[in-house]
């Protein structure tokens, strides 16, 4: 897709606008089998969400992330956690190429078995941690909770 603009210069984002994704190995080993497999995982993006839906509003963290295992093809997956939740959750799974394994939206746990991303959490938490005034809690296994934003008008009196 291409979006003509006035300008004909190339905008380059600048470097805080856009952090460098955090790349990690993960490895999982099954309970019963011992099989030892290991991922590796690129985090794009975590930051706020906040949607209005027919089922309600659902608020809490989003994740984009990127996983391979060997040469195989990477797995593009967005993931969600809500305020009170314990664990993430993914709502999307495409590959490169553009096949769709699953596809919900932001905060869906209807219809569908839920699925956990229990090997990937903590990756997703310690970025959580890293972006800064985003969470007040967010260990595995507790509710999440997001810091309070303050809203314009409070920012502009306070400042």
């Amino acid at each position: 897709m291409t979006v003509k603009t006035r300008n004909s210069r190339p905008t380059t984002p600048k470097a805080s606008e856009a952090p460098a994704p955090v790349v990690t190995a993960v490895t999982t080993r099954h309970p019963k089998s011992g099989l030892s497999t290991t991922y590796r995982v690129e985090v794009d993006a975590v930051e706020r969400a906040e949607v209005i839906s027919e089922a309600g509003v659902s608020v809490g963290l989003i994740a984009r992330l990127t996983v391979q295992v060997g040469r195989q093809r990477p797995l593009t997956i967005l993931a969600s956690r809500l305020i009170g939740e314990g664990e993430w959750y993914a709502d999307a799974m495409t590959e490169r190429g553009g096949r769709v394994h699953y596809s919900r939206g932001f905060g869906n746990r209807r219809g569908t078995r839920r699925r956990r991303l229990a090997d990937f959490g903590d990756v997703l938490t310690i970025c959580a941690y890293d972006v800064p005034k985003l969470v007040e809690d967010a260990e595995p296994g507790r509710p999440l909770k997001l810091r309070k934003v303050k809203s314009k008008g409070k920012a502009a009196a306070t400042a």
